[in-house]
């Protein structure tokens, strides 16, 4: 068992919460860290082969990259749930618990015996968060499902046709943040429900739920109209330069106007017949064409440098790691860089929000599996002769 400090005392505005993550992957794992982030105590449920997402790579040191991505500010406990003692740690656990994530597929923490009936009769002011793919209940609840999945159903995949003129499933994991968000301010509401009230509650969430929502301008549908053209706005795509793309995002009239002037076609501005979006869309074969003539004649660095200084919303597709190093994202403190007890120096995505009187802060990095078992059962109540004989039996790692 790895023995390096633990973390420092949390901060932020949810310091004094307890919070047990018992998810794997990203959905509750990432709603866990962003409570952490905010200064709450998260203690990592762990089986004793740890969350599945341990083993997608690459890795640093034998560590997932992945994992580190939504692992932070927590402390792990490898532990056999399955077992009588296994199970009887986690009940004394759940007494002093504010806040329980799970995401195991529906009938699943029934037969762990962690389903929210259960830990509510031990800790009455519980707040439960269950994320699923499908929903608890319905005729696809228990389908398996992870984001892509989601995506294909939901039309986010065919949606890409709009910008890449093929199907194509989005790299971010849309509906797993998007769930783990959702259900981070659901726990949020239940917290302030629970101040006023003294009760905790069930909190659902689903991956299905999640993509929708962050799609609702696409789930609009009127029962007795016809939808009216045009569809979209132009121009909004990649568009080629002199040696790749630039993505140009003109959303009004008036950024319409700053691109012509920009690219050195204040005609096409000035022409009547292209001043709305509407008009545009209608000619939108004509525009690109026009367009694109005059985007090749410079190269995409030339062109933003062009655009930026004319105040036109535009976009070099740059990859993840040119990003990582942009000026703006460490003015936002979004690299931070911390010590992990494996790899050593790791830069992270920082906390994705500000908070002027209370800040988060990142306590300590992903956890190694186990890493704080030991710490987690001696604040359980346990005697470090139990602790022993529990590792040694195989029900602690």
């Amino acid at each position: 068992m790895n023995n390096s400090p633990s973390p420092a005392a949390p901060s932020g505005p949810l310091a004094g919460l307890r919070v047990l993550d018992f998810s794997s992957f990203i959905a509750g794992a990432y709603a866990a860290q962003y409570l952490g982030d905010l200064g709450a105590e998260v203690i990592k449920v762990e089986s004793l082969q740890g969350d599945a997402a341990r083993a997608w790579g690459p890795f640093l040191a034998g560590e997932s990259r992945f994992f580190q991505g939504w692992n932070r500010n927590k402390r792990s406990l490898a532990i056999d749930v399955q077992s009588e003692e296994g199970r009887e740690a986690i009940y004394r656990l759940v007494k002093t618990a504010d806040i329980v994530i799970e995401n195991f597929r529906p009938g699943i923490v029934g037969k762990l015996r962690i389903d929210y009936a259960t830990l509510k009769a031990l800790n009455p002011k519980l707040i439960y968060l269950s994320i699923t793919a499908f929903g608890a209940t319905g005729p696809s609840g228990k389908r398996p499902g992870y984001d892509p999945i989601l995506q294909a159903l939901t039309g986010a995949a065919r949606g890409n046709l709009r910008y890449c003129k093929s199907v194509g499933i989005c790299s971010v994991a849309i509906s797993d943040f998007g769930s783990a968000l959702i259900g981070a301010s659901g726990i949020l509401a239940a917290l302030y429900h629970r101040e006023r009230t003294g009760v905790g509650q069930k909190i659902e969430t689903s991956l299905l739920q999640a993509a929708m929502a962050l799609q609702s301008h696409m789930f609009v549908k009127a029962l007795d109209r016809a939808e009216e053209p045009p569809f979209g706005i132009f121009p909004y795509n990649f568009y080629e330069t002199k040696d790749d793309i630039i993505f140009l995002a003109i959303g009004t009239d008036r950024f319409w106007q700053l691109l012509c002037e920009g690219i050195g076609a204040p005609e096409l501005g000035a022409d009547p017949r292209y001043a709305t979006n509407r008009q545009r869309v209608d000619h939108m074969e004509t525009l690109t064409a026009a367009i694109v003539a005059k985007l090749r004649t410079k190269t995409t660095k030339e062109w933003e440098a062009i655009l930026l200084a004319k105040g036109v919303p535009c976009a070099p597709a740059q990859t993840y790691e040119e990003f990582f190093d942009d000026p703006q994202v460490a003015a936002m403190q979004m690299n931070p860089v911390l010590e992990h007890p494996t790899i050593g120096a790791l830069k992270l995505a920082g906390i994705p929000v500000h908070l002027s009187e209370s800040p988060g802060a990142i306590q300590c990095p992903p956890p190694t599996l186990g890493q704080h078992s030991g710490e987690i059962m001696r604040e359980a109540g346990y005697s470090a002769n139990e602790i022993d004989r529990l590792r040694e039996s195989g029900v602690l790692r």
